[in-house]
């Protein structure tokens, strides 16, 4: 009979995002273990870990359906403006905010 090796799991691991609470399998990052007493790669479910602080996740206002319709509206998925259709160039699609030079539409 073969017998699963041992993998080794740290404390928060349980409580991060890639932990897939499998005992033969448990990290999508790692799935031999961590070797050291750290993982650079934890993230909680509430935020990402950077330079030793949790640094919070913003929190979501949108639903999915308005996600949704961001992907198939918004220029910066489409490359157009949802009013005129007009196309924006490569270098208007690199803009932080959008703003249609013939019908005015904006992002804000």
């Amino acid at each position: 009979m073969i017998k699963p090796r041992a993998v080794r799991q740290l404390p928060e691991c349980p409580n991060c995002r890639f932990y897939c609470n499998n005992p033969f399998f448990f990290c999508e990052v790692f799935p031999d273990g961590v070797k050291g007493n750290s993982c650079i790669y934890y993230a909680p479910e509430i935020g990402a870990l950077y330079n030793g602080q949790v640094i919070k996740q913003p929190l979501q206002n949108r639903t999915i359906e308005e996600k949704l319709v961001l992907l198939d509206k918004h220029p910066l998925f489409t490359g157009a403006c949802p009013n005129c259709n007009y196309k924006f160039s490569n270098q208007e699609l690199l803009a932080e905010q959008f703003m249609c030079p013939t019908c005015e539409w904006s992002d804000e």
